[in-house]
């Protein structure tokens, strides 16, 4: 294998598919780059087995191979390489040199065949949107996404079409995120996608006004973007009962100024945090929230106008679960649906129906 490419194309195409290297791989030779040079171009190749992303660069090739080249190693220097005219040969010792300006190194490789085969299908169910809206899509669910290995199926979004309107959904057991919006689709389906996935989806996009097609197998979701392809399996199981969680109705809604609460939040926060919990009390009293926190560090008591329909309420949250909720809102004001002290509240942006928030309360003391 003998080629010569651009740095600056390959450095793009190394960073690009490193995403997909695992932290810690029990078989060696995933910690490599796949590299293929055919034709007049180079393909880049990593996987850790869950997720899959390759890219295809114009190449001057010389002599067609293949080899796997030391992941890491691969990336650091590709760094340093933007500049440069590169040529890559794989050497018949072993090894993999590199040549730029008029220097040379060499990195270690692993033989090609004992890489796995990646299987593309590039068929399915296929769900079609703006580059743009699934951005915001994801952005505002997957934080609700749980870190939790001990049940794996709540690390992934709940992505289900129906008529042409897909519901994505991401909880914790603590909070839980439901958005919806328009997209064209040939037909119904219902897929369970890890968190992970979706947020590499969105680094890979960079046209805003372009669309985005997502193929969805019975096991797998398959994209391609201007010769980038990422393929990601899907996680098995039965997806948690969304909609029997969230409450039909309220007796008590407030209404705030996103940015007004957020900042009180923040700053009652820098209280709050030292307490294991995070906890921030909410006293709503006819047309005020006051915002307190108390932890051996000091104590903030703030007040902020509220637009009360019902009964006055305390209740109590963990900080960060409800900022977490306010820097995804897109609006200036939202509605606190509250029926009592122990209840989920669940959270609207004003005029958005498609934003569904529902946090749970921290239980506190009298």
């Amino acid at each position: 294998m003998k080629l010569i490419c651009d740095g600056l194309d390959l450095s793009d195409a190394v960073l690009k598919v490193s995403k997909a290297l695992p932290v810690k791989a029990a078989n060696p030779v995933l910690e490599g780059i796949k590299i293929t040079a055919k034709g007049d171009s180079l393909t880049l190749l990593a996987t850790d087995l869950e997720i899959t992303i390759e890219k295809t660069i114009k190449a001057d090739v010389l002599m067609e191979g293949e080899t796997v080249v030391v992941g890491k190693y691969f990336v650091e220097f590709a760094k340093k390489l933007e500049k440069e005219q590169v040529e890559l040969c794989r050497l018949d010792d072993g090894g993999l040199q590199i040549k730029y300006s008029e220097s040379e190194s060499e990195l270690q490789v692993f033989p090609a065949e004992n890489y796995p085969k990646i299987e593309k299908e590039e068929t399915g169910n296929e769900l079609i949107l703006s580059q743009k809206e699934f951005k915001s899509a994801v952005e505002k669910v997957a934080f609700s996404c749980s870190q939790d290995d001990s049940r794996p199926i709540l690390k992934g979004v709940l992505m289900e079409c129906k008529d042409g309107e897909l519901t994505m959904v991401a909880l914790d057991g603590f909070r839980m995120s439901v958005y919806k919006t328009d997209v064209k689709a040939n037909e119904d389906f219902k897929a369970v996608v890890p968190s992970r996935t979706l947020i590499e989806i969105t680094r890979l996009l960079e046209k805003d006004d372009e669309e985005l097609k997502i193929v969805l197998q019975k096991n797998s979701l398959y994209i391609n973007l201007e010769n980038t392809s990422l393929i990601s399996r899907l996680i098995e199981g039965e997806f948690v009962k969304y909609s029997h969680i969230l409450p039909t109705s309220f007796e008590n809604k407030v209404t705030v100024n996103k940015d007004a609460l957020l900042n009180s939040l923040e700053r009652a926060s820098i209280v709050a945090r030292n307490d294991r919990y995070n906890i921030v009390k909410f006293d709503i009293k006819e047309d005020i929230l006051t915002v307190s926190a108390k932890s051996e560090v000091g104590n903030v008591n703030e007040n902020v106008n509220v637009n009360l329909s019902g009964k006055d309420i305390t209740i109590a949250f963990n900080a960060k679960y409800i900022m977490d909720y306010l820097k995804y809102v897109d609006y200036d004001f939202i509605t606190l649906n509250l029926n009592s002290a122990i209840d989920p509240c669940v959270i609207k942006p004003v005029g958005e129906e498609r934003f569904t928030y529902l946090v749970l309360p921290v239980r506190i003391n009298a």
